[in-house]
Protein backbone atom coordinates (compact mmCIF):
# COMPACT_ATOMS: atom_id res chain seq x y z
CA UNK A 1 0.00 0.00 0.00
CA UNK A 2 2.61 2.41 0.95
CA UNK A 3 4.06 2.09 -2.47
CA UNK A 4 0.93 3.12 -4.15
CA UNK A 5 0.88 6.15 -1.83
CA UNK A 6 4.37 7.03 -2.55
CA UNK A 7 3.66 6.40 -6.63
CA UNK A 8 0.56 8.57 -6.64
CA UNK A 9 1.14 11.58 -4.42
CA UNK A 10 5.49 11.74 -5.63
CA UNK A 11 3.98 14.31 -8.42
CA UNK A 12 1.16 16.86 -5.82
CA UNK A 13 4.21 16.86 -2.68
CA UNK A 14 6.61 17.52 -5.64
CA UNK A 15 4.63 20.53 -6.96
CA UNK A 16 4.22 21.99 -3.75
CA UNK A 17 7.93 22.26 -2.78
CA UNK A 18 9.10 23.35 -6.69
CA UNK A 19 6.49 25.89 -6.30
CA UNK A 20 8.00 27.19 -2.80
CA UNK A 21 10.90 27.43 -4.56
CA UNK A 22 12.15 31.01 -5.76
CA UNK A 23 12.18 31.48 -9.74
CA UNK A 24 16.17 31.78 -10.05
CA UNK A 25 17.01 28.35 -8.25
CA UNK A 26 16.56 26.83 -11.93
CA UNK A 27 19.33 23.75 -11.41
CA UNK A 28 17.83 23.15 -7.61
CA UNK A 29 14.15 23.03 -9.11
CA UNK A 30 15.70 20.77 -11.90
CA UNK A 31 17.06 18.32 -9.21
CA UNK A 32 13.98 18.30 -7.40
CA UNK A 33 11.76 18.13 -10.36
CA UNK A 34 14.26 14.86 -11.44
CA UNK A 35 13.95 13.28 -8.04
CA UNK A 36 9.92 13.16 -7.75
CA UNK A 37 9.38 12.12 -10.94
CA UNK A 38 11.85 9.14 -10.61
CA UNK A 39 10.20 8.70 -7.35
CA UNK A 40 6.65 8.24 -9.11
CA UNK A 41 8.00 6.24 -11.84
CA UNK A 42 9.86 3.82 -9.51
CA UNK A 43 7.00 2.76 -7.11
CA UNK A 44 4.44 2.66 -9.82
CA UNK A 45 6.64 -0.04 -11.45
CA UNK A 46 6.80 -1.62 -7.65
CA UNK A 47 2.58 -1.16 -7.31
CA UNK A 48 2.39 -2.64 -10.89
CA UNK A 49 4.51 -5.69 -10.41
CA UNK A 50 2.34 -6.48 -7.80
CA UNK A 51 -0.42 -6.12 -9.73
CA UNK A 52 0.98 -8.42 -12.29
CA UNK A 53 1.63 -11.15 -9.73
CA UNK A 54 -2.21 -10.90 -8.34
CA UNK A 55 -2.09 -9.33 -5.26
CA UNK A 56 -3.84 -6.69 -4.44
CA UNK A 57 -2.82 -2.95 -4.08
CA UNK A 58 -5.69 -0.80 -2.42
CA UNK A 59 -6.30 2.67 -0.61
CA UNK A 60 -10.40 2.55 0.03
CA UNK A 61 -12.14 5.42 1.70
CA UNK A 62 -15.58 7.39 1.74
CA UNK A 63 -16.18 10.58 0.02
CA UNK A 64 -19.36 12.52 0.30
CA UNK A 65 -20.63 9.60 1.65
CA UNK A 66 -19.89 7.82 -1.81
CA UNK A 67 -17.26 4.83 -1.69
CA UNK A 68 -13.80 6.05 -3.10
CA UNK A 69 -10.82 3.53 -3.75
CA UNK A 70 -7.41 3.70 -5.25
CA UNK A 71 -7.20 -0.01 -5.84
CA UNK A 72 -5.24 -0.82 -9.41
CA UNK A 73 -6.12 -4.01 -11.38
CA UNK A 74 -4.05 -4.86 -14.70
CA UNK A 75 -5.19 -2.22 -17.25
CA UNK A 76 -4.37 0.30 -14.27
CA UNK A 77 -1.38 -0.90 -13.59
CA UNK A 78 -0.27 -0.83 -17.42
CA UNK A 79 -1.71 3.29 -17.99
CA UNK A 80 0.37 3.90 -14.29
CA UNK A 81 3.73 2.11 -16.26
CA UNK A 82 3.20 4.46 -19.65
CA UNK A 83 2.55 7.36 -17.43
CA UNK A 84 5.26 7.76 -15.21
CA UNK A 85 7.98 6.33 -17.85
CA UNK A 86 7.50 8.73 -20.10
CA UNK A 87 6.66 11.61 -17.29
CA UNK A 88 10.51 10.88 -16.16
CA UNK A 89 11.88 10.87 -19.74
CA UNK A 90 10.05 14.39 -20.56
CA UNK A 91 11.48 16.09 -17.31
CA UNK A 92 14.55 15.65 -18.66
CA UNK A 93 13.63 16.93 -21.86
CA UNK A 94 11.60 19.81 -20.16
CA UNK A 95 15.23 20.60 -18.34
CA UNK A 96 16.49 21.50 -22.23
CA UNK A 97 13.31 22.57 -23.51
CA UNK A 98 12.63 25.33 -20.62
CA UNK A 99 16.09 26.56 -20.11
CA UNK A 100 16.39 30.19 -20.63
CA UNK A 101 12.53 30.51 -20.82
CA UNK A 102 10.66 32.18 -18.59
CA UNK A 103 7.86 31.04 -15.71
CA UNK A 104 9.35 27.89 -15.41
CA UNK A 105 8.46 27.14 -11.63
CA UNK A 106 4.66 27.53 -13.08
CA UNK A 107 5.08 25.22 -15.53
CA UNK A 108 7.35 22.51 -13.45
CA UNK A 109 4.56 22.77 -10.62
CA UNK A 110 1.63 21.82 -13.00
CA UNK A 111 4.05 19.35 -15.25
CA UNK A 112 4.54 17.45 -11.81
CA UNK A 113 0.94 17.79 -10.11
CA UNK A 114 -0.58 16.55 -13.65
CA UNK A 115 1.95 13.59 -12.82
CA UNK A 116 -0.70 12.68 -9.95
CA UNK A 117 -3.53 13.59 -11.42
CA UNK A 118 -3.18 11.07 -14.29
CA UNK A 119 -1.79 8.25 -12.42
CA UNK A 120 -5.17 8.78 -9.96
CA UNK A 121 -7.05 7.98 -13.16
CA UNK A 122 -4.76 5.20 -13.79
CA UNK A 123 -5.21 3.45 -10.07
CA UNK A 124 -8.78 4.59 -9.71
CA UNK A 125 -11.11 1.52 -8.42
CA UNK A 126 -14.39 2.93 -9.32
CA UNK A 127 -16.11 5.58 -11.46
CA UNK A 128 -15.86 8.03 -8.01
CA UNK A 129 -12.60 8.01 -8.23
CA UNK A 130 -11.97 7.88 -11.86
CA UNK A 131 -14.33 10.92 -12.24
CA UNK A 132 -12.55 13.02 -9.46
CA UNK A 133 -8.93 12.65 -10.86
CA UNK A 134 -10.37 13.15 -14.36
CA UNK A 135 -11.99 16.19 -13.78
CA UNK A 136 -8.64 17.31 -11.69
CA UNK A 137 -6.00 16.47 -14.56
CA UNK A 138 -8.29 19.32 -16.92
CA UNK A 139 -7.33 21.50 -14.62
CA UNK A 140 -3.92 20.48 -13.93
CA UNK A 141 -3.00 20.69 -17.34
CA UNK A 142 -5.11 24.11 -18.21
CA UNK A 143 -1.68 26.07 -16.89
CA UNK A 144 -0.09 23.98 -18.78
CA UNK A 145 -1.97 24.47 -22.44
CA UNK A 146 -1.79 28.48 -21.76
CA UNK A 147 1.77 28.63 -20.51
CA UNK A 148 2.86 31.02 -23.10
CA UNK A 149 0.07 33.49 -22.25
CA UNK A 150 -0.51 34.29 -26.01
CA UNK A 151 -3.39 35.13 -27.38
CA UNK A 152 -3.45 31.74 -29.66
CA UNK A 153 -2.82 30.24 -26.38
CA UNK A 154 -5.65 31.71 -24.23
CA UNK A 155 -8.11 30.77 -27.27
CA UNK A 156 -6.72 27.12 -27.33
CA UNK A 157 -6.91 26.95 -23.47
CA UNK A 158 -10.40 28.42 -23.86
CA UNK A 159 -11.64 25.69 -26.33
CA UNK A 160 -9.55 23.07 -23.89
CA UNK A 161 -11.96 24.01 -20.73
CA UNK A 162 -15.13 24.16 -22.54
CA UNK A 163 -14.93 21.10 -24.41
CA UNK A 164 -13.07 18.92 -21.37
CA UNK A 165 -15.61 20.08 -19.03
CA UNK A 166 -18.69 19.39 -21.31
CA UNK A 167 -17.31 15.81 -21.56
CA UNK A 168 -17.24 15.61 -17.99
CA UNK A 169 -20.85 16.76 -17.28
CA UNK A 170 -21.89 13.97 -19.96
CA UNK A 171 -19.92 11.40 -17.60
CA UNK A 172 -21.19 12.26 -14.64
CA UNK A 173 -25.00 11.93 -15.91
CA UNK A 174 -23.43 8.42 -17.07
CA UNK A 175 -22.19 7.67 -14.01
CA UNK A 176 -25.33 8.95 -11.70
CA UNK A 177 -27.16 6.86 -14.01
CA UNK A 178 -25.25 3.26 -13.92
CA UNK A 179 -25.05 3.56 -9.88
CA UNK A 180 -29.25 4.42 -10.08
CA UNK A 181 -29.35 0.87 -12.31
CA UNK A 182 -26.82 -1.13 -10.76
CA UNK A 183 -26.06 -0.25 -7.58
CA UNK A 184 -22.21 -0.22 -8.39
CA UNK A 185 -19.47 1.96 -9.00
CA UNK A 186 -16.27 -1.15 -8.05
CA UNK A 187 -14.30 -2.20 -11.47
CA UNK A 188 -13.70 -4.67 -9.07
CA UNK A 189 -16.84 -6.79 -8.78
CA UNK A 190 -16.78 -7.44 -12.70
CA UNK A 191 -19.31 -5.09 -15.40
CA UNK A 192 -21.21 -3.37 -13.29
CA UNK A 193 -24.30 -3.54 -15.68
CA UNK A 194 -23.69 -7.12 -16.51
CA UNK A 195 -27.58 -8.12 -15.72
CA UNK A 196 -29.15 -5.32 -17.09
CA UNK A 197 -30.67 -5.73 -20.78
CA UNK A 198 -33.15 -2.78 -20.39
CA UNK A 199 -34.04 0.48 -22.72
CA UNK A 200 -31.65 3.05 -22.76
CA UNK A 201 -28.54 1.24 -22.47
CA UNK A 202 -27.49 2.15 -26.09
CA UNK A 203 -27.93 6.12 -24.76
CA UNK A 204 -26.15 5.27 -21.83
CA UNK A 205 -22.88 3.81 -23.43
CA UNK A 206 -22.94 6.77 -26.25
CA UNK A 207 -23.12 9.35 -22.77
CA UNK A 208 -20.33 7.60 -21.26
CA UNK A 209 -18.07 7.10 -24.53
CA UNK A 210 -19.15 10.62 -25.84
CA UNK A 211 -17.81 12.09 -22.53
CA UNK A 212 -14.60 10.28 -22.71
CA UNK A 213 -14.28 10.73 -26.23
CA UNK A 214 -13.57 14.26 -25.92
CA UNK A 215 -10.32 13.34 -24.59
CA UNK A 216 -9.82 10.96 -26.45
CA UNK A 217 -10.23 12.78 -29.74
CA UNK A 218 -13.08 10.83 -31.31
CA UNK A 219 -14.28 12.72 -34.43
CA UNK A 220 -16.12 15.25 -34.38
CA UNK A 221 -14.74 15.68 -30.91
CA UNK A 222 -11.66 15.68 -31.58
CA UNK A 223 -11.40 19.85 -32.46
CA UNK A 224 -9.79 20.90 -28.84
CA UNK A 225 -6.34 19.00 -29.62
CA UNK A 226 -4.67 20.12 -32.74
CA UNK A 227 -5.57 23.93 -31.23
CA UNK A 228 -3.84 22.89 -27.67
CA UNK A 229 -0.81 22.85 -29.78
CA UNK A 230 -0.01 26.38 -28.35
CA UNK A 231 1.82 24.82 -25.61
CA UNK A 232 5.24 24.18 -25.41
CA UNK A 233 6.62 20.84 -26.84
CA UNK A 234 6.88 18.79 -23.80
CA UNK A 235 3.28 19.54 -22.74
CA UNK A 236 2.37 19.17 -26.42
CA UNK A 237 3.79 15.51 -25.78
CA UNK A 238 2.17 14.62 -22.66
CA UNK A 239 -0.93 15.79 -24.29
CA UNK A 240 -0.76 13.44 -27.11
CA UNK A 241 1.00 10.59 -25.96
CA UNK A 242 0.35 9.92 -22.00
CA UNK A 243 -2.03 12.44 -20.24
CA UNK A 244 -4.86 13.97 -21.05
CA UNK A 245 -5.64 11.79 -24.47
CA UNK A 246 -4.80 8.14 -22.86
CA UNK A 247 -7.17 9.66 -19.55
CA UNK A 248 -9.66 9.65 -22.34
CA UNK A 249 -8.92 6.03 -23.99
CA UNK A 250 -8.96 4.80 -20.71
CA UNK A 251 -12.08 5.94 -19.69
CA UNK A 252 -13.88 4.00 -22.52
CA UNK A 253 -11.67 1.09 -22.23
CA UNK A 254 -13.11 1.33 -18.35
CA UNK A 255 -16.31 1.82 -19.64
CA UNK A 256 -16.69 -1.23 -22.39
CA UNK A 257 -14.73 -3.58 -19.81
CA UNK A 258 -15.64 -2.54 -16.71
CA UNK A 259 -19.03 -0.81 -16.27
CA UNK A 260 -21.16 -2.64 -19.38
CA UNK A 261 -18.90 -5.56 -20.56
CA UNK A 262 -17.74 -7.16 -23.91
CA UNK A 263 -20.59 -9.57 -23.72
CA UNK A 264 -23.52 -7.13 -23.08
CA UNK A 265 -22.28 -4.51 -25.44
CA UNK A 266 -22.13 -7.49 -27.98
CA UNK A 267 -26.32 -7.66 -27.22
CA UNK A 268 -26.48 -3.72 -28.11
CA UNK A 269 -27.66 -2.44 -31.12
CA UNK A 270 -24.72 0.13 -30.98
CA UNK A 271 -22.35 -2.25 -31.57
CA UNK A 272 -22.65 -2.30 -35.00
CA UNK A 273 -21.66 1.46 -35.25
CA UNK A 274 -18.79 2.01 -32.48
CA UNK A 275 -16.38 0.02 -34.49
CA UNK A 276 -17.10 2.06 -37.33
CA UNK A 277 -16.60 5.30 -35.77
CA UNK A 278 -13.06 4.64 -34.63
CA UNK A 279 -12.69 3.78 -38.02
CA UNK A 280 -13.42 6.75 -40.25
CA UNK A 281 -11.73 8.73 -36.98
CA UNK A 282 -8.31 6.43 -38.33
CA UNK A 283 -8.59 7.15 -42.01
CA UNK A 284 -9.85 11.14 -41.61
CA UNK A 285 -7.50 12.12 -39.07
CA UNK A 286 -4.76 10.78 -40.91
CA UNK A 287 -6.34 12.37 -44.62
CA UNK A 288 -6.85 15.85 -42.73
CA UNK A 289 -3.17 15.24 -41.26
CA UNK A 290 -1.78 15.68 -44.59
CA UNK A 291 -2.86 18.46 -45.04
CA UNK A 292 -1.56 20.52 -41.92
CA UNK A 293 1.70 22.66 -42.88
CA UNK A 294 2.71 23.42 -39.21
CA UNK A 295 4.40 20.30 -38.15
CA UNK A 296 3.51 20.02 -34.66
CA UNK A 297 -0.80 20.33 -36.09
CA UNK A 298 0.05 16.97 -38.30
CA UNK A 299 1.27 15.28 -35.83
CA UNK A 300 -1.73 16.51 -33.66
CA UNK A 301 -4.25 14.86 -36.44
CA UNK A 302 -2.22 11.97 -36.58
CA UNK A 303 -2.25 11.90 -32.81
CA UNK A 304 -6.46 11.66 -33.59
CA UNK A 305 -5.88 9.09 -36.14
CA UNK A 306 -4.01 6.38 -34.01
CA UNK A 307 -5.94 7.00 -30.55
CA UNK A 308 -8.49 5.10 -32.66
CA UNK A 309 -6.53 2.62 -33.19
CA UNK A 310 -6.85 1.10 -29.69
CA UNK A 311 -10.60 2.14 -29.46
CA UNK A 312 -11.06 0.02 -32.49
CA UNK A 313 -9.49 -2.79 -30.91
CA UNK A 314 -11.74 -2.62 -27.94
CA UNK A 315 -14.42 -2.47 -30.10
CA UNK A 316 -14.07 -5.52 -31.58
CA UNK A 317 -15.13 -7.12 -28.40
CA UNK A 318 -12.89 -9.83 -28.37
CA UNK A 319 -9.43 -10.93 -26.86
CA UNK A 320 -7.20 -10.46 -29.53
CA UNK A 321 -8.37 -6.87 -30.46
CA UNK A 322 -7.95 -6.01 -26.72
CA UNK A 323 -4.24 -7.12 -26.88
CA UNK A 324 -3.90 -5.28 -30.10
CA UNK A 325 -5.35 -1.94 -28.29
CA UNK A 326 -3.64 -2.51 -25.28
CA UNK A 327 0.03 -3.25 -26.89
CA UNK A 328 -0.48 -0.37 -28.98
CA UNK A 329 -1.22 1.72 -26.20
CA UNK A 330 2.01 0.60 -24.88
CA UNK A 331 3.84 1.44 -28.23
CA UNK A 332 2.51 4.05 -30.02
CA UNK A 333 3.26 6.69 -26.60
CA UNK A 334 7.00 5.43 -27.31
CA UNK A 335 7.15 6.97 -30.96
CA UNK A 336 4.32 9.80 -30.60
CA UNK A 337 6.35 11.39 -27.45
CA UNK A 338 9.72 10.97 -29.93
CA UNK A 339 8.44 12.34 -32.65
CA UNK A 340 7.04 15.85 -30.61
CA UNK A 341 10.67 15.41 -28.88
CA UNK A 342 12.15 15.78 -32.46
CA UNK A 343 9.48 18.59 -33.46
CA UNK A 344 10.49 20.77 -30.52
CA UNK A 345 14.47 20.48 -31.34
CA UNK A 346 14.05 21.40 -34.49
CA UNK A 347 11.83 24.80 -33.60
CA UNK A 348 14.19 25.29 -30.60
CA UNK A 349 17.60 24.93 -33.07
CA UNK A 350 16.01 26.09 -36.78
CA UNK A 351 13.64 28.22 -36.54
CA UNK A 352 11.21 26.23 -38.24
CA UNK A 353 7.84 24.68 -37.54
CA UNK A 354 6.92 23.89 -41.05
CA UNK A 355 6.94 20.74 -42.71
CA UNK A 356 7.78 22.86 -46.10
CA UNK A 357 10.38 24.34 -44.65
CA UNK A 358 11.94 21.28 -43.42
CA UNK A 359 14.13 20.85 -46.53
CA UNK A 360 18.33 20.15 -45.71
CA UNK A 361 17.07 19.73 -41.62
CA UNK A 362 18.61 16.33 -41.97
CA UNK A 363 22.23 17.86 -42.12
CA UNK A 364 22.01 19.85 -39.67
CA UNK A 365 20.21 18.24 -36.99
CA UNK A 366 21.31 14.04 -38.32
CA UNK A 367 20.62 12.58 -34.96
CA UNK A 368 17.26 14.24 -34.06
CA UNK A 369 15.80 13.51 -37.78
CA UNK A 370 17.04 9.95 -37.80
CA UNK A 371 15.18 9.72 -34.98
CA UNK A 372 12.62 10.94 -36.35
CA UNK A 373 12.39 8.72 -39.41
CA UNK A 374 12.50 5.65 -37.75
CA UNK A 375 9.33 6.99 -35.51
CA UNK A 376 7.57 7.83 -38.47
CA UNK A 377 8.56 4.38 -39.89
CA UNK A 378 6.93 2.72 -36.61
CA UNK A 379 3.69 4.99 -37.11
CA UNK A 380 3.63 3.62 -40.39
CA UNK A 381 3.76 0.11 -38.65
CA UNK A 382 6.58 -1.04 -39.60
CA UNK A 383 9.10 -3.71 -38.33
CA UNK A 384 11.05 -3.86 -36.31
CA UNK A 385 9.62 -1.02 -34.64
CA UNK A 386 7.59 -1.70 -31.84
CA UNK A 387 4.27 -0.60 -33.48
CA UNK A 388 4.25 -3.40 -35.95
CA UNK A 389 2.76 -5.91 -33.51
CA UNK A 390 -0.44 -3.67 -31.92
CA UNK A 391 -1.39 -3.33 -35.41
CA UNK A 392 -0.74 -7.16 -35.99
CA UNK A 393 -3.16 -8.20 -33.04
CA UNK A 394 -5.71 -5.56 -34.03
CA UNK A 395 -5.77 -7.14 -37.32
CA UNK A 396 -6.42 -10.25 -35.89
CA UNK A 397 -8.79 -9.49 -33.81
CA UNK A 398 -10.54 -7.43 -36.68
CA UNK A 399 -10.70 -10.85 -38.52
CA UNK A 400 -11.40 -12.75 -35.62
CA UNK A 401 -14.34 -10.80 -35.15
CA UNK A 402 -15.84 -11.02 -38.32
CA UNK A 403 -14.92 -7.21 -39.15
CA UNK A 404 -12.18 -7.94 -41.72
CA UNK A 405 -13.09 -4.59 -43.54
CA UNK A 406 -10.95 -2.98 -40.55
CA UNK A 407 -8.29 -4.83 -40.93
CA UNK A 408 -8.21 -2.85 -44.32
CA UNK A 409 -8.98 0.39 -42.64
CA UNK A 410 -5.78 -0.20 -40.75
CA UNK A 411 -3.65 -1.31 -43.76
CA UNK A 412 -4.42 2.20 -45.75
CA UNK A 413 -4.05 3.92 -42.50
CA UNK A 414 -0.32 2.61 -42.88
CA UNK A 415 0.12 3.86 -46.57
CA UNK A 416 -1.57 7.06 -45.58
CA UNK A 417 0.82 7.87 -42.54
CA UNK A 418 3.64 7.15 -45.09
CA UNK A 419 2.22 9.09 -47.57
CA UNK A 420 1.98 11.97 -44.86
CA UNK A 421 5.71 12.09 -43.75
CA UNK A 422 8.03 9.99 -45.69
CA UNK A 423 7.91 12.74 -48.31
CA UNK A 424 9.28 15.42 -45.61
CA UNK A 425 11.70 12.95 -44.60
CA UNK A 426 13.62 12.61 -48.25
CA UNK A 427 13.22 16.51 -48.41
CA UNK A 428 14.91 16.59 -45.21
CA UNK A 429 17.81 14.67 -45.98
CA UNK A 430 18.26 15.27 -50.17
CA UNK A 431 17.83 19.14 -49.57
CA UNK A 432 20.91 21.57 -48.69
CA UNK A 433 19.27 24.10 -45.94
CA UNK A 434 20.24 27.75 -45.78
CA UNK A 435 20.08 28.19 -41.94
CA UNK A 436 23.26 27.18 -39.95
CA UNK A 437 22.53 25.19 -36.26
CA UNK A 438 24.64 22.60 -34.30
CA UNK A 439 23.63 19.36 -32.60
CA UNK A 440 25.78 20.19 -29.61
CA UNK A 441 25.59 21.76 -26.19
CA UNK A 442 24.13 20.87 -23.15
CA UNK A 443 20.57 22.19 -23.88
CA UNK A 444 20.54 20.62 -26.74
CA UNK A 445 21.58 17.09 -25.64
CA UNK A 446 19.16 16.79 -22.63
CA UNK A 447 16.75 17.35 -25.50
CA UNK A 448 18.53 14.79 -27.87
CA UNK A 449 18.58 11.91 -25.27
CA UNK A 450 15.56 11.09 -24.09
CA UNK A 451 14.60 11.28 -27.68
CA UNK A 452 17.46 8.82 -28.37
CA UNK A 453 16.21 6.16 -25.88
CA UNK A 454 13.00 6.15 -26.88
CA UNK A 455 13.44 5.13 -30.16
CA UNK A 456 16.26 2.21 -28.89
CA UNK A 457 13.23 1.12 -26.54
CA UNK A 458 11.57 1.17 -29.51
CA UNK A 459 13.56 -0.65 -31.64
CA UNK A 460 14.12 -3.13 -28.49
CA UNK A 461 10.51 -3.86 -27.91
CA UNK A 462 9.83 -4.35 -31.67
CA UNK A 463 12.63 -7.04 -31.73
CA UNK A 464 11.72 -8.64 -28.34
CA UNK A 465 8.02 -8.13 -28.31
CA UNK A 466 7.92 -10.84 -25.08
CA UNK A 467 8.98 -8.58 -23.31
CA UNK A 468 5.74 -7.07 -22.81
CA UNK A 469 3.45 -9.73 -23.48
CA UNK A 470 2.92 -10.24 -19.67
CA UNK A 471 1.62 -7.29 -19.39
CA UNK A 472 -0.44 -6.99 -22.45
CA UNK A 473 -1.84 -10.86 -21.43
CA UNK A 474 -2.59 -9.93 -18.02
CA UNK A 475 -5.02 -7.45 -19.33
CA UNK A 476 -6.71 -9.62 -21.48
CA UNK A 477 -7.33 -12.51 -18.59
CA UNK A 478 -8.27 -10.32 -16.16
CA UNK A 479 -11.21 -8.99 -18.67
CA UNK A 480 -11.87 -12.49 -20.43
Amino acid sequence: MLSLVIALFSGAVGGLVVAMIPETKNRLRNYIVLLFAASSAFFTWHTALKVFAGERVRVAGELGGLAFSIDPDPLGAVFGLIASTLWLFTAVYSFGYMAGKHKQRTFFTFFLMSLTMTLGVAFSGNLVALYLFYELLTFATYPLVIHERSAEAMKAGTKYILYSLSGAGAILIAIIFTYAWSGKLDFSSGPMLANSLGPGLNWLLMLFIGGFGVKAAIMPLHRWLPAAMAAPTPVSALLHAVAVVYSGVYGILRTVYSVFGHELIGQLEIRYILPWTAAITIVAGIVIAARQDVLKRRLAYQTVSHLSYILLGAFTLNAWGLAGAIFHMISYSTLKITLFFCAGIISEQTGVIKVSKIGGIGRLLPKTMAAFSIATMGMIGMLPLNTFWGKYYLMKGSVEAGKWPLAVVLIISGILNAICFVPAIVNAFNRVSTKTCEEKGSRVSLMLAPTLALVMIALFIGLMPGIIWPGVEAVVNWFY
